[in-house]
């Protein structure tokens, strides 16, 4: 399968860090101060941000899902 229009699944299949670069660097993304229980809270937690902030990526599709996450963060 190609990701070249899937820039999202393209870094996750890169590498976390490529993901978390991306976000920070794009999106303006900050670590939670409490932390992360697990890498799929944090990535969880890097797709709502992205998704939050826009309606580009189709792999964040659909934009509802995130919204309906119950992911508390103290800031």
């Amino acid at each position: 399968m190609r990701l070249d229009d899937r820039p999202i699944l393209s870094a996750l299949v890169t590498g976390m860090g490529e993901l978390y670069r991306f976000a920070v660097g794009e999106f303006g993304y900050e670590e939670a101060p409490d932390g992360y229980i697990s890498k799929c809270h944090l990535c969880v937690d890097i797709r709502k941000h992205i998704a939050q902030r826009t309606g580009e990526f189709k792999e964040l599709r659909p934009r509802e899902f995130y919204s309906r996450l119950n992911i508390q963060r103290k800031i």
